[in-house]
């Protein structure tokens, strides 16, 4: 008791051992010569000068509202929140550390001068941000990032943006989901290696330029603009290469007349897939040595196996990392007791990183997946906590969730919401009823929202399960697979609004479905299940609308087949047990509208081989399998490198590049200029829609 009340009179005469103070430069200035630490709900405001850097704890959120620049290095310890409430400014000699969360509440990060991210940085925004860097420059470390939430818009202005190395499965600018938009400004983007925009909208605003020797890859489903008065310049050996994930042409549109694409030739490019390209409304000039190409290197034909690593008894689970260079892997019975594990890739070989011990219930891990932030990955499964999400750095797994949501069931299958906001799970309770649960997923914890009762047992043996579920791109709407429920169809489409679900249509072929994925721009999705028959497991194709969907093609499979589309739509691939005939392992091509056809396949082994999950590399290079009783030359973890030729399938004059519209009238003629001595090399088609 004594020491109670001494400690009791310790906290109340010294307050500050438990309450950091902020910096209030309101009334007078204040000179904070030494590095500051900044704690929770810390400040600093007014007439405040941080004269040798700042840093904020790790989980924790510090405010700045400050008149006067910051200097030395700011570190946010990567879990770190910088929220702004006003403009920063940060003179020359700033530097940065780590990765962390911008709350930019709308505000500008003024640089004082040039400012490097270190590798592996990633920087998220959480809300909308500009960034003005008054002619200065900003470069990005290997594999360093732009981050945007969900909603979120990014301005960078007024800068050269320089890259290291950031391949375009790592690209520098990324947007959580096709909410989010980033506007170049008066920016000359340096690039160093490729830069893939997957998601979101970019806006082109004022002289924009593209240098160095590598590609802008535009890869979304969403529209893009050059803005009036702006122009959009490719620097000799660089390529603009229109690769969408969707059959859309007039994705990148001149917003006006005064818009303007100048591609400087010496070995510029102009490169589309057959999806085909249409520039109309504004200006296009050619200079140089100009190459135009309609005939991309997107036509995937064969797998070449590149790597394995033994596991143990069996896979159920396989994920690769946002980055592509890690990893996730879960099963039952794995040779060093670890059900969770990481290995890193570099290529050519699979080298085990860390992992999780699960223990109680089955100890069994049934599905993995990676947040989309690739900073962290949730795992589920039947063990003592059947909920896991774990922070990985590269090299350390630290769990920061540990949770049995099933109550002595297990955990089939979870799925995180494209905002990484959300995760949906499949959780089957005492083996003898099934429901599907949503939760929000915020500062590291898991709020229930909402969920859905999946059914009762359909007879001794056949618990109900909920195996598979897919997230519409959109995040607007997800389909889950279900098998064994004997009061619900199979086939479930959702609608989710930020806070509840809400069922819009289902199907019943009286069997089980296996496994499901959206198309990544929304317009197909695909469902593998038993046919109504019972007597071979089908991959269904059907075409989607928001409140129904269509049965397009079908394909006859063997036994329970996982399906998986690439990164751009053009392919899908199919792992399972007994194929109908060819290999385990099967490669299809979709044509548009509704066809998919077999154009490869390996065996995985005879017998009871069978592969159990598969996933897609972001840069659609590599396939990674998980499966168990392999074959000789097989293991239960391998990756396959996907072999493309260019694509010489006959192409139509309208899916080539189009130069203006003019069936909506003169306002859309693109007005081409080739410039005196350049040549225009052409592989492919090219039509001049103009009209005059």
């Amino acid at each position: 008791m004594k020491q109670f009340v001494k400690l009791l009179l310790v906290l109340v005469l010294c307050p500050t051992l438990v309450q950091a103070t902020s910096l209030d430069g309101t009334s007078s200035i204040v000179y904070q010569d030494k590095h500051y630490v900044f704690r929770n709900f810390n400040t600093a405001k007014g007439y405040v000068r941080l004269n040798n850097g700042f840093t904020i704890l790790a989980g924790q959120s510090a405010g700045l509202d400050t008149f006067v620049t910051v200097s030395g290095a700011i570190d946010l310890r990567t879990t770190g929140s910088l929220d702004l409430r006003g403009d920063l400014f940060l003179d020359a000699h700033v530097t940065w550390s780590s990765s962390g969360k911008i709350y930019g509440r709308g505000n500008t990060i003024h640089l004082g001068g040039s400012l490097s991210l270190p590798t592996d940085t990633v920087l998220q925004f959480i809300d909308d941000t500009i960034i003005d860097g008054d002619g200065h420059t900003l470069t990005l470390g290997a594999h360093a990032q732009l981050l945007l939430a969900s909603d979120v818009s990014l301005t960078l202005k007024n800068m050269t943006i320089k890259t290291t190395r950031n391949s375009s499965h790592i690209p520098i600018i990324r947007c959580f989901d096709q909410k989010g938009h980033v506007t170049l400004d008066n920016v000359e983007l340096a690039l160093t290696d490729d830069f893939a925009f997957r998601t979101g909208r970019m806006f082109f605003q004022n002289d924009v330029v593209v240098t160095g020797t590598s590609c802008f890859i535009y890869q979304s489903w969403m529209q893009s603009y050059v803005m009036p008065q702006s122009l959009l310049t490719f620097d000799p050996n660089t390529t603009l290469y229109y690769y969408p994930s969707t059959p859309d042409k007039d994705l990148i549109q001149l917003q006006s007349k005064s818009a303007g694409i100048y591609l400087k030739g010496s070995a510029t490019t102009l490169q589309t897939t057959h999806t085909g390209m249409r520039l109309s409304k504004g200006r296009m000039w050619l200079d140089n040595k100009v190459t135009v190409s309609t005939r991309a290197n997107t036509d995937a034909r064969a797998f070449t196996e590149v790597a394995t690593a033994s596991y143990g008894t069996q896979v159920d689970s396989i994920d690769w990392s946002k980055d592509g260079r890690y990893l996730a892997v879960g099963g039952v019975g794995p040779t060093n007791g670890i059900e969770f594990q990481i290995y890193k890739f570099d290529g050519s070989s699979l080298t085990y990183v860390t992992g999780d011990n699960w223990t109680g219930g089955g100890a069994e891990v049934y599905m993995v997946r990676w947040h989309p932030n690739g900073q962290l990955v949730a795992a589920v499964g039947d063990a003592t906590n059947d909920v896991r999400i774990y922070r990985f750095d590269g090299t350390t797994l630290t769990t920061i969730v540990a949770i049995d949501l099933s109550g002595g069931g297990f955990v089939k299958c979870v799925e995180w919401h494209p905002s990484g906001e959300y995760i949906l799970f499949g959780i089957d309770q005492d083996e003898f009823s099934s429901e599907l649960r949503i939760y929000s997923f915020k500062a590291n914890k898991l709020t229930f929202l909402d969920s859905d009762d999946m059914g009762t047992s359909g007879g001794p043996g056949l618990y109900p399960k909920v195996n598979d579920c897919s997230w519409h791109p959109r995040g607007t709407h997800f389909m889950i697979a279900c098998s064994n429920q004997v009061d619900f169809d199979q086939a479930r489409l959702y609608s989710f609004n930020g806070s509840s679900l809400s069922l819009v249509s289902t199907q019943d072929n009286g069997n089980s479905g296996v496994s499901t994925e959206f198309m990544p721009d929304g317009s197909h999705f695909v469902f593998a299940q038993v046919n109504a028959a019972a007597t071979a497991y089908v991959i269904n194709l059907f075409r989607f609308n928001t409140t129904s969907f269509t049965l397009v093609d079908t394909l006859t499979y063997g036994g329970e087949p996982y399906v998986r589309w690439s990164p751009d739509g053009q392919n899908l691939v199919v792992g399972g047990a007994f194929p109908s005939s060819g290999g385990e392992l099967k490669l299809y091509q979709f044509t548009r509208p509704s066809t998919l056809t077999e154009v490869s396949s390996v065996d995985y082994g005879a017998g009871g081989a069978s592969i159990n999950s598969v996933a897609w590399s972001r840069d659609s290079k590599y396939v990674a399998i998980g499966g168990d009783t392999p074959g000789a030359g097989h293991d239960e973890i391998e990756v396959y490198s996907v072999y493309y030729r260019f694509d010489s399938t006959t192409q139509a004059l309208t899916n080539g590049l189009t130069l203006g519209k003019s069936a909506s009238g003169a306002s859309f003629d693109l007005d081409t200029y080739v410039l005196s001595g350049a040549t225009v090399n052409l592989a492919g088609q090219l039509f001049y829609d103009s009209t005059s």
